[in-house]
């Protein structure tokens, strides 16, 4: 994975803050209750649309992630659980900025 941008200009910084309450970890920016993919029904290494709420597989399955962003034009996802990174496909990298905006509630230099 490329190292994340230092700015992001694809909106990164206008995302919505941190989630509060029930499973606080876990959803940050847009959520969803979907445990598996949309498209395949994949369970593993699902990725959340940070515009819409969709629930697609990664790459290493069937790549229902990238063909959601292809499909509609929404730059962000993250890991549906675990992770704190959140890839934006328009810079094709991870983004600071986008990760202090999802970590902290406003973005940090």
């Amino acid at each position: 994975m490329k190292s994340p941008a230092a700015s992001c200009p694809h909106g990164a910084a206008q995302l919505p803050p941190p989630r509060r309450g029930f499973l606080f970890f876990l959803r940050r920016g847009a959520a969803s209750e979907k445990n598996a993919c949309e498209e395949c029904g994949e369970t593993d290494d699902l990725r959340v649309c940070q515009t819409c709420g969709y629930v697609g597989c990664c790459e290493s399955h069937e790549g229902h992630d990238t063909a959601h962003f292809e499909k509609t034009g929404h730059w962000f996802i993250r890991p549906r659980v675990g992770s704190q990174w959140l890839w934006c496909y328009g810079c094709a990298r991870t983004s600071n900025e986008a990760i202090n905006t999802l970590t902290h509630g406003s973005p940090h230099p």
